[in-house]
């Protein structure tokens, strides 16, 4: 008596549950599903008064037979709510299932099992328990196989949902083989217990709970937390990222798709979760798929999360975009400006230097005392035209290195040749052996670097300070530039090789530069198989160290 009152109050409030969801959400699936467990309900609860009910038993056998057959058709039809059937097989379906209720009302099948049936009765009996059968055995078989090579949580679901069927058609199948034996107090009470336990089986399969969908979802996990970064950190555009984000999304709740708008959007019945992103306001809008669990606030939150994560990817794509197009605005700049202004500048030099050599006359003493500045200020200029040409050439990908043996200390003397003027006030110290040192270089780049180095010595240090430049190559080649400036505080040090990066300090506000020399020298360095470094105490001095492989 308990165990019936246990397994009555079990399937009650299992189709409670299903009311209420249908209730909630009012769609063609889950009004089959509450239909199913209420009808399966109603065969419980009426199930002890057949036999009983004296005039009404025939009634209420019928009533029952058709509830019976109610359930086997609800269930059919929940499982055409994921994998539709055809209107024609829909249509001989119905047709059959009404036929066999026909038949079962006709037959007049009586309500004692151990009674002798006539012909028609038995047959109306095995084809009421084969529709049914039917009804729930291809359900088990098609969602098994459609579960087959899916995504994680849409495979689960299906299996779940085949373990479910299995579940009703084993209580009806062992009720029905067993006959005569059903009476027997053991047997009625086994069954009882199968039939109590089958209702967890029946909610966890049809109204997956949070809990069970997130142990669906674990075997994505591991992947999925891979291809988030992967996602948020390599994705070259909004549209490539946002592409990838819909998989992910999908794969995550076993949704059907889940458009992402950069816009406003107006959901109606799907889930919709909002993207506040940096230029404006979107969502990402969850629609239900055939094989979708049902929604629940455990993918409501899960979908928040990866959300924010969408969000912050597509806002760094968006700010990637801009800082790609400034980058390459300033290298067509730098392109631009720097062969423009290399033709008037060679012209001013070439002006200049014939008034030094008297080619256009004789000038006063004091115009001969300011030539030798206007000389050194229009290197200056062309030395940061040609840093500006390098710059824009490297950054196109066009700084192509025409590496050829040569002798690194006639080199180094060539490039402190080329800044002379630069370091005329300075007092410069070389020291360099008496023997070649090769290596393979591209003698135009080498050279660049060396100036650099010693114009940045000149500039950094005051009138008269000592500058020294040593050469030595033992195990490799290495040609340092001390000098006595102004030295760099150890936490600007990094950032000195950066581009378009100068140290502002008040020693350095009337210091001339474009923030590209010791970029482009360590690039250049570097496309060498070397480096560039940098010692320095700040107030007593720098030593700038250029390191090349020799030839072997």
């Amino acid at each position: 008596m308990i165990l019936q009152i246990a397994i009555e109050a079990a399937f009650v409030l299992l189709a409670l549950v299903a009311v209420v969801d249908w209730l909630n959400h009012r769609d063609g699936r889950r009004g089959h599903l509450a239909l199913a467990f209420g009808a399966l309900t109603a065969l419980i609860l009426m199930a002890p008064a057949i036999g009983r009910a004296g005039q009404l038993n025939q009634p209420l056998t019928d009533v029952v037979l058709l509830v019976f057959l109610l359930s086997g058709y609800a269930l059919l039809m929940f499982r055409a709510s994921f994998i539709p059937f055809r209107p024609a097989t829909l249509l001989a379906v119905r047709i059959a299932i009404a036929a066999v209720a026909l038949l079962a009302v006709v037959a007049q099948l009586s309500s004692d099992p151990q009674q002798p049936q006539s012909p028609l009765q038995a047959i109306a009996v095995a084809a009421v328990l084969i529709t049914w059968s039917l009804c729930v055995l291809e359900p088990i078989f098609r969602f098994w196989l459609a579960s087959i090579r899916r995504p994680a949580v849409e495979s689960a679901r299906l299996r779940a949902l085949s373990l479910g069927y299995a579940g009703l058609l084993a209580e009806i199948g062992v009720t029905t083989i067993a006959g005569s034996a059903a009476r027997h107090p053991y047997f009625v009470f086994a069954i009882g217990i199968v039939t109590l336990v089958i209702v967890p089986l029946l909610y966890v399969s049809f109204l997956p709970p949070n809990w069970l969908r997130w142990l669906w979802r674990q075997p994505e996990e591991d992947a999925f937390r891979g291809a988030l970064h992967d996602l948020l950190l390599y994705s070259p555009d909004r549209a490539t990222l946002a592409h990838r984000a819909l998989g992910w999304a999908t794969r995550l709740v076993g949704a059907a798709s889940v458009p992402v708008k950069f816009g406003a959007s107006r959901p109606a019945t799907r889930l919709a979760i909002p993207l506040h992103l940096q230029q404006g306001e979107g969502a990402m809008i969850i629609l239900s798929g055939p094989f979708t669990p049902l929604f629940g606030e455990d993918e409501t939150v899960r979908l928040r999360q990866y959300a924010g994560s969408i969000t912050a990817g597509l806002d760094r794509v968006s700010l990637n975009q801009r800082i790609a197009s400034l980058e390459k605005a300033k290298t067509e700049f730098l392109n631009v400006a720097s062969h423009e202004l290399r033709g008037p500048m060679t012209v001013i030099k070439g002006y200049l230097t014939m008034l030094e050599a008297g080619s256009l006359g004789e000038l006063s003493t004091q115009s001969r005392q300011v030539l030798p500045l206007l000389i050194a200020k229009s290197d200056e200029v062309n030395w940061m035209l040609e840093q500006m040409v390098e710059a824009a050439r490297l950054e196109e990908g066009r700084l192509a290195l025409k590496k050829l043996p040569a002798d690194l200390v006639a080199l180094t003397d060539l490039a402190i040749e080329g800044v002379s003027q630069i370091l005329s006030k300075h007092q410069l110290t070389v020291d360099k052996p008496t023997r070649s040192i090769e290596a393979e270089v591209d003698p135009d780049r080498f050279q660049i670097v060396v100036r650099n180095l010693l114009s940045n010595a000149a500039k950094y240090s005051p009138a008269g300070a000592h500058i020294r430049v040593r050469v030595t190559g033992n195990g490799a080649a290495r040609i340092a530039v001390t000098d006595e400036g102004i030295g760099i505080s150890e936490e600007d040090q990094p950032r000195l090789f950066k581009r378009f990066v100068r140290i502002e300090t008040k020693a350095t506000e009337r210091v001339s530069g474009t923030g590209l020399g010791l970029w482009l020298s360590r690039e250049i360095a570097r496309m060498h198989d070397g480096d560039l470094t940098v010692e320095s105490t700040l107030g007593r001095g720098s030593t700038f160290t250029l390191q090349l492989p020799l030839t072997r």
